[in-house]
């Protein structure tokens, strides 16, 4: 089985440095860019449920399932607030969610919280027969479905970036078997 991590399209809040909202479009048509990725008849997509990764979903795939496993993390009452904005006020919060796991200081998802629900959407990618799947998610959420795939320390994601329209390529023969990493690179 193939297994495509593909981050969404870039969206505003990306670019003026917010915290999603969920309820995003993309910022532009990058269809284009994804010609490549056009499913095939053997190909299994799924979405997130955020608008963005919906749409950037309907440039591949004509039908998509949308799979909250994959959804993006719960930013609490950070979401839809500046970044910078959110570290000047609240410094200590934002350094412990960008060091520990577990921290969930916004009220939302801790990181722990997210993986344990990306484990569940990867239970799921194992009761598909698809010979390839494709997931448009979230550049978190690529994160820690690598971190859990490859079995590293849920810590390795903060050492992790993705940019929008990227994607992560896993391999394996079966569901006993482990996932191989093939490489991490947009689509272009």
């Amino acid at each position: 089985m193939e297994l495509i991590l593909l981050c969404h399209a870039a969206t505003r809040a990306m670019k003026t440095g917010h915290f999603p909202t969920g309820d995003e479009p993309p910022e532009r048509d990058a269809r284009a860019q994804l010609a490549s990725l056009h499913a095939l008849p053997d190909t299994r997509v799924i979405a997130s449920p955020a608008r963005v990764a919906r749409e950037t979903a309907a440039w591949i795939a004509d039908t998509f399932e949308i799979v909250p496993a994959f959804d993006d993390i719960d930013y609490g009452r950070w979401r839809g607030h500046s970044i910078r904005e959110t570290g000047e006020r609240e410094p200590e919060h934002v350094a412990a969610w960008l060091a520990d796991p577990d921290a969930r200081s916004h009220g939302g998802e801790s990181v722990a919280m997210l993986a344990a629900r990306v484990a569940e959407g990867f239970a799921s990618i194992d009761r598909l027969d698809a010979g390839r799947c494709i997931v448009v998610t979230h550049a978190i959420v690529v994160k820690v479905a690598l971190a859990h795939a490859l079995r590293l320390p849920l810590a390795s994601i903060y050492g992790m970036n993705f940019a929008p329209l990227s994607s992560t390529v896993l391999e394996r023969a079966s569901p006993a078997d482990t996932w191989t990493a093939l490489n991490f690179a947009p689509y272009e």
